[in-house]
């Protein structure tokens, strides 16, 4: 006999979240292994102690970013939206289902507060603890760098110094237009200047970055991440950040 299924929607449910997430999932095998709340060490220099409005919790901040890096969830209203939904992204930020999500400017604003300082001690806080637990060996390291593309276009370009204009042909089709040249000596991002015209074979030249990350070879912890312009090569700062490691 076929069957029919009637929804009637509950305006109570009284059931574990934790129980609908199985063991296996990533988060719940991350959640068993980590410990955030060190986190509110690294941040409480940027909040007074008793005045002003309280927080967003640091942990809760810091769960969330890591959900967005593990999915790939790069834009923070989108992050938002998804754990606002996600029963997995709810439970591993420590949400109730009548919890309200932080808004996405909330995220920036976190971000300008704590600038790349306290990001960086978050990671040298992980580092410390992975030599702890002796992931680390530091006998064999492997380096490379890697091309990202930054959020600017190459319409933000303009020229660092007055340029005299093309001289107009008017001869029919005997001579070719005149192409100005734009390189990183003549021009600029008006909206990214520290990013730089850069290409690698089978890429446009597009304006980018260039990051650097150093791994040990013993569990492929990485051990140090840097990002300089695009067109800077990667000779200029190994030794520098070799020694820093």
């Amino acid at each position: 006999m076929q069957g029919s299924h009637f929804y009637q929607p509950c305006l109570f449910s009284y059931i574990s979240s934790e129980s609908l997430i199985p063991s296996s999932h990533i988060l719940k095998r991350i959640d068993s292994l980590i410990e955030l709340s060190f986190v509110k060490g690294l941040t409480s220099a940027t909040y007074f102690l008793n005045n002003g409005r309280p927080s967003i919790d640091p942990e809760l901040y810091f769960r969330m970013l890591l959900i967005g890096y593990l999915y790939g969830i790069s834009s923070d209203r989108k992050l938002c939206e998804e754990i606002h939904y996600n029963l997995a992204y709810r439970w591993f930020c420590r949400l109730n289902w009548d919890d309200r999500i932080p808004y996405h400017s909330s995220l920036s604003r976190i971000r300008d507060r704590y600038g790349p300082s306290v990001f960086e001690r978050f990671f040298q806080y992980v580092i410390a603890l992975c030599q702890k637990m002796g992931l680390v060996k530091g006998e064999c390291l492997m380096t490379d760098s890697t091309l990202i593309k930054a959020n600017a276009s190459l319409a933000s370009l303009v020229a660092l110094a007055p340029q005299d204009e093309p001289k107009k042909h008017y001869e029919t089709g005997l001579h070719p237009p005149v192409v100005r040249k734009i390189n990183n000596a003549t021009h600029v991002s008006k909206t990214d200047p520290d990013a730089s015209l850069a290409h690698k074979k089978g890429t446009s030249q597009t304006l980018k970055y260039k990051v650097h990350h150093s791994i040990d070879s013993y569990k492929r912890i990485i051990l140090d991440c840097y990002v300089i312009s695009g067109s800077m090569h990667e000779l200029q700062v190994y030794m520098e950040r070799l020694n820093h490691i």
